[in-house]
């Protein structure tokens, strides 16, 4: 099930940007549609399986080191990204409740 997943996954994506190009070929949706029952077929080698074997799984290990790179970067700007919004919340708040006494003593 889980290999079903992931090449679902490539797919989706790869569709979603070939899909207004390839959509205007003759059958294309029938097309679609046998490859999707395909990966679906409850047997032992189905396309699922074999794609994610074949192609996406010795993809992803040649790029391993790489993908974890990018994933390590991101999260280290997601964390810098959430903490300067942080300050900057804290900052907001202490005007707003500095303005609002500065209301009240005047």
């Amino acid at each position: 099930m889980a290999d079903l997943l992931r090449v679902y996954g490539v797919f989706s994506v790869a569709e979603f940007f070939a899909d207004i190009f390839l959509s205007w070929f003759p059958f294309y949706y029938m097309g679609k549609c046998a490859f999707l029952v395909w990966c679906m077929a409850p047997t032992p080698s189905n396309g699922s399986i074999q794609i994610y074997t074949r192609i996406i799984r010795p993809i992803f290990l040649k790029h391993e080191a790489k993908i974890d790179n990018i994933a390590k970067d991101l999260k280290g700007k997601a964390a810098e990204a959430a903490d300067k919004f942080k300050d900057e919340a804290k900052k907001a708040t202490a005007n707003i409740m500095w303005e609002e006494g500065m209301k009240k003593d005047s």
